[in-house]
């Protein structure tokens, strides 16, 4: 039989458009124009604007709780254990059960990003964030209609909103199209999940602004306010999460959605191809242990300009079980521990200072907001300085944070109440590199193949510190806070020989 002439095993029209440089151009031999290279730069942007915005409208909005506890204190919400004297503020059960509805968003944070991460990889980056945003959608409902006392549903609403941080994580892939500025792009993403403090905070000043025209601040009348504000954010996710269906690449190379930007799609079968030989290839390396030895991953890693990452090009299974990847998911799991414990309680300590109208609390959610104009420079950090040095530098400022809050049986022996400011700019530099310098390694050690798989595992065990912190708040609302601190301090100074070993 006549078959015609074989193609080429690396023929330059099959394997070249898959090659990018650096700043994002194709690799191809003058196929392209200067014009076209310029929109594929310009593309880049866009897509990183994007994801920044998505990241900021969901993924970390649990972290501003401080901003809703404000307004459900002022409501009224699971008051009924308290007595008339505590009418006017926030009662010890109230104090707890409020905690226990952040600690639901928290854990739903970590944990659900292994789930968020599995279907990521598997059904592709659109079909996950449009799934995720509409579960988000889901629980702003929930959270809006929630009676004032039924601890149950605010719990599964925050809980529903943790989910959202699966958008980050789909998100994070962006950064690949950056070469060698791969970390400081990455961390400006993480700066985004650190910018969603911003939505809670507007969604509480607008309650408190609607509640506070309608009724003169009434119980009711700050329950229709939470419903309607709630409800108008609710809406703004579905829209976005409609844009998605468009933006998102099917699978997760976002070099999918620069041809689409750029004009260059070459037609839905064309992109249909590309990916079934891209998972054909996942599945031959999960299936064969020499698979990462392979030429095709080294190509792709030399075109874009940037060194191979140690781990690259393994097997998931094998990257999972690999000592790098051990240590830093533990490293990651004990500091969740001291940073959940210090955002539950921040609140409740402040108050024990004389903080009694709140100003001081809503000044800590407006340094966690503006922090994110450094994220940049975790990841600049990492690139030039290291990133051993960098998450060092991470824990020395948890542990100051901590002392500035005070170590004394009542909390007592930090800084004074107006002093706590140089506190959250301490807490907040510290929270922002432990978070950037965790995302930013999974990517510099293991690649971006099997990203989401492993960034949600450890993401999944640091979940199993976040209950912890609760028993340590209650404590701290029973007894005062002093020893919750200290032992928070002491966590973070005993890993160091970790991190300054690395």
């Amino acid at each position: 039989r006549t078959r015609g002439p074989a193609r080429p095993p690396f023929s330059a029209t099959r394997r070249l458009p898959r090659v990018h440089d650096g700043a994002g151009g194709s690799g191809t031999d003058g196929g392209r124009s200067g014009g076209n290279m310029m929109g594929e730069e310009l593309a880049k942007w866009v897509l990183l604007a994007y994801g920044l915005f998505m990241t900021t409208l969901v993924a970390g909005v649990v972290y501003g709780w401080q901003s809703f506890r404000a307004v459900f204190i002022a409501e009224g919400v699971l008051s009924e254990g308290c007595d008339a004297d505590s009418a006017d503020g926030e009662c010890p059960s109230q104090a707890k059960e409020l905690g226990l509805i952040f600690a639901c968003g928290a854990w739903s944070v970590q944990a659900c990003r292994m789930v968020t991460g599995l279907v990521r990889d598997r059904y592709g980056t659109r079909v996950c964030v449009v799934g995720v945003m509409l579960t988000v959608a889901v629980g702003i409902v929930l959270l809006a209609v929630s009676p004032p006392q039924s601890l149950a549903v605010f719990c599964v609403g925050y809980f529903l909103l943790g989910i959202g941080a699966g958008v980050q994580l789909c998100m994070q892939s962006i950064s690949m199209l950056f070469g060698e500025y791969q970390g400081a792009a990455s961390a400006t993403l993480s700066g985004a999940f650190t910018l969603s403090a911003v939505i809670p905070l507007a969604c509480a000043e607008a309650i408190k602004s609607v509640a506070s025209d309608d009724d003169g601040g009434t119980a009711s009348s700050y329950a229709d306010a939470r419903g309607g504000v709630l409800s108008a954010w609710c809406v703004t996710v579905v829209v976005f999460a409609a844009s998605a269906m468009w933006l998102m690449p099917r699978g997760g190379e976002f070099r999918e959605s620069v041809r689409y930007l750029v004009g260059e799609r070459g037609g839905d079968e064309k992109n249909k191809r590309e990916e079934k030989k891209n998972d054909d290839e996942d599945d031959e390396e999960d299936g064969d242990d020499e698979s990462h030895e392979r030429a095709p991953a080294n190509a792709a890693k030399a075109a874009n300009g940037h060194r191979r990452a140690p781990h690259e090009g393994k097997s998931a299974r094998e990257q999972l079980v690999s000592l790098d990847f051990i240590l830093l998911a533990a490293w990651f799991t004990v500091m969740l521990l001291p940073t959940n414990y210090f955002i539950i309680s921040v609140g409740d300590q402040l108050e024990g200072m004389g903080d009694d109208d709140g100003e001081i609390t809503r000044g800590f959610q407006l340094v966690w907001v503006i922090s994110t104009v450094l994220s940049p420079i975790a990841g600049y950090s990492a690139d030039v300085v290291g990133r051993g040095s960098t998450m060092t530098f991470a824990m020395g400022c948890y542990a100051a944070s901590f002392a500035m809050l005070g170590f004394g049986g009542d909390g007592g022996g930090g800084l004074s109440l107006k002093a706590q400011w140089l506190n959250f700019v301490c807490f907040n530099v510290g929270r922002l590199w432990v978070f950037s310098m965790y995302f930013v390694s999974v990517g510099r050690l293991f690649g971006f193949r099997h990203y989401g798989t492993l960034a949600g595992a450890g993401l999944l065990l640091s979940a199993m510190s976040t209950p912890l912190a609760v028993p340590m708040h209650q404590s701290g609302v029973d007894g005062g806070f002093g020893e919750s601190n200290l032992a928070s301090a002491m966590i973070c100074l005993g890993l160091t020989p970790y991190t300054v070993g690395w």
